[in-house]
């Protein structure tokens, strides 16, 4: 298949994308924890707090470095599907090669921060909110959790690549009729 968008044009809708996508994600993200009766931002507190700041401003932080990557994803999303062979043309073809970039998302950079990163920092904020506790009893809490907040997190990639997938998909089929329009002419 040929693709009728440059690379320049696949690059800022995948960066586009990564945003509407890193956006669209925190509420899934911010759903599960309330499910799971935790604050609805600890995940962008646990980030921020594990880049050492306070718990207090660990929020933006967090936030920033949630975008980042958000980001990034979607260049490196708009960069491989201009080549010809992975060019969309349609949201069929974008939408799984989204999911496949959240989850390699997810693979590569949540698991690996969800494994060794952020553990620590859960027990330290978990420790500040009931300094009462025993370390074992909250060890153990954090360990009954773990299941629910890698599927969320999972669910919450997935997310990300349908929506990376389908905003990506639409700004190059836009970019493509615009192309045939002023061929045409």
């Amino acid at each position: 298949m040929q693709k009728n968008y440059s690379s320049k044009r696949g690059i800022g809708a995948g960066a586009i994308a990564g945003i509407v996508a890193g956006i669209v994600m925190l509420i899934p993200m911010t759903v599960m924890m309330s499910m799971i009766n935790l604050p609805g931002d600890l995940f962008p507190v646990l980030v921020g707090m594990a880049m050492g700041q306070s718990q207090e401003s660990a929020a933006m932080m967090g936030i920033v470095l949630h975008f980042v990557p958000s980001i990034i994803i979607g260049v490196i999303f708009g960069a491989v599907i201009s080549t010809s062979k992975l060019s969309i043309s349609r949201f069929k073809k974008g939408i799984p090669l989204g999911i496949i970039a959240g989850i390699i998302s997810f693979v590569v950079i949540f698991l690996p921060m969800m494994m060794n990163v952020l553990p620590p920092t859960m027990l330290q904020l978990m420790q500040m909110m009931n300094p009462e506790a025993p370390q074992d009893m909250i060890m153990q809490q954090l360990q009954s959790i773990q299941p629910m907040l890698l599927a969320g997190s999972l669910a919450s990639h997935i997310i990300y690549g349908i929506i990376l997938g389908s905003i990506t998909s639409a700004i190059v089929k836009k970019a493509q009729k615009l192309t045939e329009k002023t061929t045409l002419e």
